[in-house]
């Protein structure tokens, strides 16, 4: 079961992703070329409903032509020292 701590995580990534995709004016479907990550899976990431797998942060990266680093440098909006319950 995915804690309330990690559903904020993942909306703020989600959220990132998305500004990076329309820093870029990428539509789903170039994304998806560029990518190769399936639009209806961009799409739930964007919006928070689930989590990449590490290859697929590479391949958003790819698509994106940033450094996977970029995709993990956002404002993840919770407090690390007090855990993730």
């Amino acid at each position: 079961m995915i804690s309330e701590k990690e559903k904020i995580v993942l909306k703020s990534f989600g959220k990132h992703l998305k500004s990076l995709k329309e820093k870029q004016k990428l539509s789903y479907r170039e994304f998806y070329k560029r990518s190769g990550v399936n639009t209806g899976d961009i799409i739930k990431y964007e919006n928070g409903e689930t989590s990449p797998s590490f290859i697929t942060i590479m391949r958003l990266a790819i698509g994106l032509k940033i450094h996977p680093r970029e995709l993990l440098d956002f404002n993840f909006g919770i407090d690390f020292s007090a855990g993730l319950e």
